[in-house]
């Protein structure tokens, strides 16, 4: 029999809260059969508490577990060496406090092959009808090139933290490129060969994201949620959100007005070649 994702298979489906965030675990959790087989890539579900729910066999072979009850129940701190847990416990407590989805940070990892290496990692908050959160959703995708030619590294990990969740400040792609240890067009030549894109499309990738989240969100006026996202102004957000999404703040607002509650933002940025 083909191996089957690690869920969580005694989930209590009562119809109160605590039943609504079990299912909705449970439904994230099937997603991991996407991945299963799919060299590179690391699927983790985890509930509200850090807990991991679901995972791919991946996770199960990066971490050397002998089977998934090993992991299961588990938190990071349990599961990963010290350094990159206290790390994805960060992100966590970034995403709960903010209540916005993460998007291409570069993390450490281990490989399958037990070697130490480099990811992009996206994190998505997991929510209830209610709006409370039931638990987080994890991607990871591997970065061997960049990890064995020492492409990427800490210094170069923390420039793109501040370009992917302290968007809202004041960026200089010439700061960040200092703090990488790098000229500007070293930097710009390395977050090309990770991301495809330049430092400011990726700046502003994370922006439209955040706004585009925050939309989701609540009502707050487009001048807040501009502020929030580094934008300064709301005609700006307006400008680049036309340009990224294809449409409107507004319009894009109603338009989630039509979608379930509790399903993840799908919208997303198609860039100009």
């Amino acid at each position: 029999m083909a191996w089957q994702p690690h869920i969580a298979n005694q989930l209590d489906y009562r119809q109160d809260e605590q039943g609504w965030q079990a299912a909705h675990l449970h439904g994230a959790a099937q997603t991991a059969m996407l991945f299963d087989g799919v060299p590179g890539f690391a699927y983790v579900v985890k509930d509200a508490a850090g807990r991991y729910v679901s995972f791919n066999q991946s996770v199960i072979q990066r971490v050397k577990a002998r089977r998934p009850e090993d992991i299961r129940g588990r938190t990071a701190a349990e599961i990963w060496p010290g350094n990159m847990a206290a790390r994805y416990n960060q992100q966590d407590q970034w995403l709960i406090k903010r209540q916005l989805p993460i998007f291409d940070q570069l993390d450490p990892t281990l490989y399958t092959d037990g070697e130490a290496g480099w990811c992009v990692t996206h994190k998505y908050p997991l929510y209830v009808t209610t709006g409370e959160l039931a638990g987080i959703l994890c991607l990871s995708r591997d970065l061997p090139e960049g990890s064995r030619n020492g492409l990427i590294n800490e210094q170069l990990a923390n420039a793109v933290d501040r370009m992917v969740i302290h968007f809202e400040d004041k960026l200089q792609i010439a700061d960040l490129a200092e703090q990488a240890g790098l000229s500007s067009s070293q930097f710009s030549a390395r977050i090309r060969k990770i991301y495809g894109i330049s430092p400011a499309d990726l700046i502003l990738r994370s922006r439209v994201r955040a706004a585009c989240a925050l939309l989701r969100r609540d009502d707050a006026p487009l001048s807040q949620i501009a502020l929030q996202c580094g934008f300064y102004d709301h005609s700006l957000l307006s400008r680049q959100f036309q340009r990224v999404i294809g449409t409107n703040p507004s319009s894009y607002r109603k338009w989630l007005q039509t979608q379930p509650q509790s399903t993840l933002v799908s919208w997303e940025p198609h860039w100009p070649r």
